[in-house]
């Protein structure tokens, strides 16, 4: 077993507590270590690099517990390709990167367009940047290392797509009027077709105010199609995390909205609550096709 992997455990930790006896750590991490090697023959990563990297993608509080939740293989096949081992470059290669297409397949791309898409994830998952390690580096293990490749070539391929479609948006197609419906009473029509320019500047205001994550999370959910698991995986995070941002981002766009319409609209108290009331209504369920006309 590798010396000294509970101090370089502790010490990517800055000595923060790990809840149980550095002997028993050694020893768990020696298994871990140990199954690891034997998953990539030939793939020999430094086990304090290792241990240290394994530390840095764990929770502050149980450490011990969440260690053994990780997908602790292919923590260590992504953290020996980030150290640049060709060994586990090649690994990556054979069994991981096919990934790409399975990911992209419903997609019915041409193949110099897979092949594209592969050479991108590739690029982007095995080059460091000047100041930034491979993107393998990031990929946390509370998922298959499988999965995190396809919902990155899934993001990939379907943002190649949109640079080619350039598609623009027709303004008669207005963010507004995609909430017109034929059974609406005669105020809410008359409210949806006087007041659809300030709702569409209102809209696009506010989610230019969203946080960049928040805008990130609904182009993933909304535009590109990634599910809550495959946002997970993009993000490193727990699906039930995923779900959350996705439902705070969407009631930030809301009040948001909400917010700007209030100080533009010069309505009666009633006018302004019937527009805030169809807003709440409406906009969660036509959210997608609100989105697409804004984030496309």
């Amino acid at each position: 077993m590798s010396p000294g992997l509970a101090q370089a455990f502790v010490a990517a930790r800055e000595g923060s507590l790990v809840g149980e006896p550095l002997a028993a750590l050694e020893e768990r991490l020696g298994r871990g270590l140990s199954t690891a090697r034997a998953a990539w023959p030939g793939v020999e990563l430094e086990g304090a690099r290792f241990a240290a990297h394994l530390a840095r993608h764990l929770p502050a509080d149980s450490p011990s517990e969440a260690l053994e939740q990780l997908h602790l293989t292919d923590l260590y096949l992504a953290c020996a390709c980030a150290e640049g081992l060709p060994l586990a470059h090649a690994a990556f290669e054979a069994r991981v990167l096919p990934e790409v297409h399975v990911a992209v397949s419903r997609l019915k791309l041409p193949p110099s367009s897979v092949d594209e898409v592969r050479q991108l994830v590739r690029q982007k998952m095995l080059v460091p940047g000047p100041d930034t390690p491979a993107r393998l580096a990031a990929y946390p293990g509370t998922g298959p290392l499988s999965g995190w490749v396809r919902a990155a070539a899934l993001w990939i391929a379907l943002d190649l797509q949109r640079q080619r479609s350039n598609q623009d948006v027709s303004m008669e197609d207005s963010t507004l009027s995609l909430l017109v419906d034929p059974g609406d009473d005669p105020e809410l029509v008359y409210l949806k077709t006087t007041y659809r320019a300030e709702f569409n500047t209102a809209f696009t205001q506010a989610l230019a105010n969203l946080s960049p994550r928040e805008r990130n999370t609904l182009r993933l959910k909304y535009l590109d199609g990634l599910s809550i698991d495959q946002l997970g995986a993009l993000y490193g995070v727990h699906r039930a995390t995923a779900a959350r941002w996705v439902v705070a981002a969407q009631q930030a766009l809301l009040e948001e909205t909400r917010r700007l319409l209030t100080e533009r609209l010069r309505l009666t108290g009633s006018q302004l609550d019937s527009v805030l009331r169809l807003i709440s209504s409406q906009l969660d369920v036509s959210l997608s096709r609100l989105l697409r006309s804004r984030l496309d």
